[in-house]
């Protein structure tokens, strides 16, 4: 995928960037809210929040972003550094007003927009960048937190379920992202297949995976990628070498415009086992009952349950919960954390949500496998987005 396949869709993006302003503008008018301060961390990650991004449009390459959206009028964009400001305003289609400073002046000079606007003393909202408990990254840090009371002179509204509730439910040009990257995911996971040998390191597998993933159009990619004869979970891959009968796991996570997938994949190095088509088979059964089990209005609890079922069934309960393992899955939306596949979380199920589904397993038996896809919300559960749902593949050579 090309930089022209994204540009031939500027329409598109156009339309939703729009579209998402008018909506979170009716959110801030139901909440009593003049103005809303979306910040962007540089900090990109696939498990937090990037509300300046959501909002804009723009990828920012340095440290602070804000969105100044006033109830009624123009936008305002606040980035740094300053170098980058001709990108910017190349780029932030439906954003009339750009400006740029250094990181040392970032907080002052929203400061000094909000009042030159005449905003200061209005009922403000910020929405900084929710995290997941998956791992850490992203969001604001805590400097930013706790500068915008004195920023605003006030304690700022909490805006990031306004922009969570608008980002959760993908419009048109989030899903056409998301298409593109799981495309080449798919791609990446079929050139590892035909690639990988006895032989090599880890991160020799994970590197050229990497780039080639990036030729293909992928602008981020976060990538666990380890193999043993007996995995006991999978990690950033290291310089262990291949092995025959090595079990190969691999968390493929591209990103296209700020939109990043998963699929989790476990291959063979060689013919696997009786034993291993077994076990994997009933990760695959599981993965199964939980896509049926999606259905708009359904608690993500439930769904955690159904994954769980077939796998307490074969004997392995105890390994379905903390410490062996906490989600069945996850978003990894640029404006949404929500939902995440957890027994923990009261989310609730909606039509047009995308995120992976993965009942990914330690099993004494086998060791450690994976198997996850990612998936929207239909009225008939969650239906995957690859063209075909992960298998326990073998690493064949001649």
């Amino acid at each position: 995928m090309s930089l022209a396949t994204i540009t031939s869709q500027a329409g598109l993006r156009t339309k939703d960037l729009e579209r998402r302003r008018d909506v979170i503008r009716q959110g801030m008018r139901e909440q009593g809210m003049e103005l809303l301060i979306a910040y962007g961390s540089g900090n990109h990650s696939f498990v937090a929040m990037n509300p300046g991004w959501y909002v804009s449009g723009f990828k920012q390459m340095g440290k602070h972003m804000a969105v100044l959206m006033p109830l009624e009028g123009d936008m305002t964009l606040i980035m740094t550094p300053p170098w980058d400001l001709t990108r910017a305003k190349e780029r932030v289609v439906t954003i009339a007003n750009v400006v740029a400073t250094d990181d040392e002046h970032f907080l002052e000079t929203v400061r000094e927009e909000i009042k030159r606007q005449g905003m200061q003393g209005k009922r403000t909202g910020v929405s900084g960048g929710e995290r997941t408990e998956v791992a850490g990254g992203g969001g604001q840090a805590r400097s930013v937190s706790e500068a915008w009371a004195s920023v605003l002179g006030q304690q700022p509204m909490n805006a990031e379920k306004l922009l969570s509730d608008t980002a959760k439910i993908r419009d048109e040009w989030s899903l056409y992202c998301t298409r593109q990257a799981v495309a080449i995911a798919e791609e990446g996971y079929q050139r590892l297949l035909e690639t990988a040998r006895p032989g090599m390191a880890e991160h020799q597998v994970a590197g050229m995976l990497e780039t080639f993933m990036r030729e293909l159009g992928a602008e981020d990619n976060f990538q666990l990628m380890s193999a043993s004869q007996h995995n006991r979970l999978v990690h950033q891959p290291t310089n262990r070498t291949l092995e025959m009968g090595d079990v190969l796991l691999g968390e493929i996570t591209p990103a296209v415009e700020g939109e990043f997938i998963q699929i989790c994949r476990t291959a063979v190095i060689g013919e696997p086992t009786d034993l291993q088509r077994e076990k994997f088979a009933m990760l695959d059964t599981a993965l199964r009952a939980g896509m049926k089990a999606a259905v708009p209005g359904t608690p993500v609890k439930d769904v955690v349950e159904a994954i769980n079922k077939p796998i307490a069934e074969a004997g392995y309960e105890k390994y379905t919960k903390p410490p062996y393992m906490r989600t069945r899955g996850h978003s990894m939306s640029l404006g949404s954390m929500e939902p995440e596949i957890a027994s923990d979380r009261d989310h609730i199920l909606q039509k047009g949500m995308v995120f992976v589904m993965h009942p990914n397993q330690y099993i004494p038996d086998t060791g450690y496998m994976m198997c996850g896809e990612p998936v929207i919300i239909t009225d008939n559960g969650a239906a995957n987005l690859t063209s075909r749902m992960g298998t326990l593949d073998s690493i064949v050579f001649r």
